[in-house]
């Protein structure tokens, strides 16, 4: 593979993983809490979606059960998990390795890795979605650990997704050897992961893109505000005098109650661990050799920039 093959591969392949992560996340919000939403009775559903990030459902009014808080909250998984499985289970039984392939790949590995990932810092931050599992208003604190239970399923889900992603690279190079395995997938996987976080970095949204434990950060900064007596009046006291300002608490004053980032770092060691296993061990059967031209890598990157619009008018 020559170095413009390579160039086209991976706008190609960057393109696919921005069409599947977005999909992924319009499913999630749209299907898994805006639906659910409307089927709980809510008045008005709105979605505010990230160029490349996350986003959320707004359903203001909203009023529930315990039952359908749960069936709102987790709805996002249960479909990421059902619509993933389905992209993978198509995905592997497609005769050819071409880019559908890929993009049901992409699909299927992130819509579970993601909500693997999502569940275990959720549980770890007592923040977002996780909280479906308790009632409302409560807190995940007594089940924290279970944080745990997700660690395992993660590594197997990415070295699953790299023993898939070896069929399709081995139509572009040769992946005979362990060390060409780990090159090649270095060489496209790891550029095209880099390039969409610099996109993501580029265009990031704080009304948007707010991490679990930046949530975690707040929620304990409106805690700590509330048990705070406020200061005393100015002196001397008359009618006029405006209320004293709440008193100001920052991210320094709460940060012994914010866990370590332990959860988020073991979580990407055993993705890391099992996809590397994959990679050291898997015995890929040859492919027939693929082809990849201007046009078949324009044509994901033009649909990939046309959904990013897409988002950014919906955000208007």
């Amino acid at each position: 593979m020559n170095w413009r093959r390579l160039a086209l591969l991976d706008g190609a392949l960057l393109g696919l993983a921005i069409l599947a992560s977005r999909l992924a996340l319009i499913l999630h919000e749209g299907v898994g809490h805006g639906l659910t939403a409307i089927v709980l009775g809510a008045q008005r559903v709105s979605l505010r979606l990230s160029l490349f990030g996350g986003g959320f459902v707004e359903t203001p009014g909203l009023r529930t059960s315990a039952a359908g808080h749960s069936f709102h909250l987790l709805g996002g998984f249960a479909v990421n998990f059902l619509t993933g499985a389905a992209a993978w289970f198509i995905a592997r039984r497609l005769k050819r390795r071409g880019l559908l392939y890929a993009f049901l790949l992409m699909l299927g590995a992130g819509s579970i890795g993601q909500a693997l990932f999502y569940l275990a810092n959720g549980f770890y931050y007592d923040q977002g979605d996780p909280k479906g599992f308790v009632g409302p208003g409560q807190s995940l604190a007594p089940i924290q650990w279970m944080w745990i239970l997700f660690v395992v399923p993660f590594g197997m889900a990415a070295g699953l997704a790299a023993r898939g992603w070896l069929d399709f690279l081995s139509g572009h190079a040769p992946v005979d050897t362990p060390r060409r395995r780990f090159a090649w997938t270095a060489a496209t996987v790891v550029v095209v992961i880099g390039a969409y976080l610099g996109l993501w970095a580029a265009t990031w949204d704080t009304r948007v893109d707010v991490t679990l434990r930046q949530q975690r950060v707040q929620t304990e900064i409106a805690r700590e505000t509330q048990r705070r007596p406020p200061p005393p009046p100015p002196m001397p006291a008359t009618p006029e005098a405006p209320a004293p300002p709440p008193p100001v608490v920052t991210e320094a004053d709460v940060a012994p109650k914010i866990p370590p980032q332990v959860v988020p770092w073991a979580m990407l060691a055993a993705g890391l661990l099992g996809a590397g296993i994959v990679l050291w061990r898997a015995r890929p059967a040859p492919a027939e050799p693929a082809t990849m031209t201007p046009w078949g890598a324009a044509v994901p990157i033009a649909l990939a920039a046309a959904a990013i619009g897409a988002i950014a008018l919906m955000g208007k």
